[in-house]
């Protein structure tokens, strides 16, 4: 693994978004980079924030981009060839996914990584390993979606 983890954030899901991003690039060792996809016609206010988050971690980058969610992180993690994606999921739906991490999950190459607005991240205490409890993870394409517990 050598592509950045992109983590595609928004006003309702980041914090718990965020905190798996920051994870997986210091265990894997990978860059970091913030997505935030403006809606047509959005200003960028939301960014101010991002750059706030991301300068606490030595190799974050923020990527501001407009236009339908889906379509800009899918094409992000595809030109960035990146390792992870990782997405907020908003609250508690009649459904596993919202539609933009479903949308994202179907047709990233990489893979993707939906983390709920209530996910504890920890650091095991017994090695060096991330845990997060809560979301879903899918590895690859074709491949079982896997509750993590």
């Amino acid at each position: 693994m050598k592509g950045p983890v992109i983590c595609g954030v928004d006003d309702s899901s980041a914090v718990s978004a965020v905190s798996v991003a920051r994870e997986l690039a210091e265990r894997y060792d990978l860059p970091l980079v913030y997505a935030h996809v403006l809606a047509p016609g959005e200003s960028g206010q939301h960014a101010e924030a991002l750059v706030e988050e991301a300068a606490t971690h030595k190799r974050a980058e923020i990527v501001i981009e407009q236009g339908h969610p889906a379509d800009r992180l899918v094409r992000l993690a595809q030109k960035r060839q990146a390792s992870f994606l990782v997405l907020g999921n908003h609250g508690p739906r009649s459904s596993l996914l919202g539609s933009i991490s479903a949308d994202v999950a179907r047709r990233a190459t990489c893979p993707v990584v939906v983390v709920p607005t209530t996910a504890a991240v920890t650091r095991a205490q017994s090695a060096a390993e991330p845990s997060a409890e809560g979301g879903i993870v899918r590895f690859a394409l074709g491949q079982a979606v896997r509750r993590v517990a």
